[in-house]
């Protein structure tokens, strides 16, 4: 990989199977491929780029509170940061606070749910090219199940998400609505730079400890920003870090298709095989259907999947 491409006119589908999905290398797409979105349109002040904080509470805020996952960008906890939820108005209202006064933030809305949240509100059109999403489809047609991967993050200046590699090694696309990204991607098959002797992962890339670390400043890596509008393509297992610069609102899907089902699969074995490792020493105090449902089960806790 010598670098990562920047497109000012959205690929066609042909094009970005071509180029991107099936090599599984990252591209930064224009803002054609967003500008007719709400979000786009209603969410930003025209005059200082800055979110319409008037507007998202009104369009956003009901009489009844609406509660929404946060971080703590200052307070680690285990590979991630503390997180807790928050009332959507109160979050605003300390956001706008916070952008009032040109302060850092600390408080991070990220993996909001915000389609099933809003689900008429039309806020966005999932791009033609990432639209061969299994991982969405599957959960928006069981009636049995409430999830899916189609999120919204919401942070003031100097938020950020630590180093990781997304979820079931799916990918993502990234839209950006106002503010501008830092990202720091780093291609697959260096991970063994990334670990201790004890098999923890780097933190934060900004702060990494050489003497844990010895080997991390030999991880080969890009750096690119991500202005408004643009959207960006993040391929399967590229680890990555995110720092936002200024108020930073964006728009986000995990997903998966035939391009990378083997590599998911492979994820979640790996992470049963995890789970049959922690829990070895009780196989002998079960049967064999007991044993197969109580892995599938703590699957489910640690994974957000189980097999069936």
């Amino acid at each position: 990989v010598n670098g990562i491409d920047t497109l000012d006119t959205p690929p066609t589908y042909s094009q970005f199977i071509e180029h991107y999905l099936e090599p599984n290398l990252p591209v930064l797409i224009g803002p054609a491929l967003t500008t007719n979105w709400r979000a786009r349109q209603q969410w930003v002040c025209p005059v200082t780029g800055k979110p319409n904080f008037d507007n998202l509470r009104e369009q956003l805020c009901s009489n009844e509170p609406i509660q929404v996952p946060v971080a703590d960008c200052q307070c680690k906890d285990f590979t991630d940061q503390k997180r807790s939820t928050m009332d959507l108005k109160g979050f605003l209202d300390e956001w706008e606070e916070h952008s009032r006064a040109d302060r850092p933030s600390r408080t991070y809305l990220k993996d909001f749910h915000f389609v099933k949240t809003f689900p008429d509100y039309g806020a966005y059109e999932t791009p033609d090219i990432f639209c061969d999403d299994w991982m969405n489809e599957f959960w928006t047609r069981r009636t049995d199940m409430d999830d899916d991967y189609r999120f919204v993050y919401c942070g003031g200046d100097g938020t950020f998400t630590p180093f990781h590699a997304d979820v079931y090694r799916s990918y993502s696309w990234s839209a950006n609505i106002c503010g501008v990204k830092k990202w720091t991607l780093f291609p697959p098959n260096q991970e063994q730079l990334f670990q201790d002797q004890l098999h923890n992962t780097v933190y934060d890339i900004e702060n990494v400890d050489p003497i844990q670390f010895p080997d991390f400043h030999k991880a080969k890596r890009f750096t690119i920003y991500q202005e408004p509008g643009y959207t960006l393509f993040v391929p399967s297992g590229w680890w990555h870090q995110v720092h936002n610069i200024g108020d930073t609102i964006s728009i986000n899907h995990n997903w998966c298709n035939g391009s990378n089902l083997d590599l998911l699969v492979e994820s979640m074995t790996s992470d049963l095989k995890e789970v049959e490792r922690e829990i070895e020493h009780l196989k002998d105090m079960m049967d064999q259907d007991e044993w197969i449902e109580t892995c599938q089960k703590l699957l489910l806790l640690n994974s957000g999947w189980d097999w069936s």
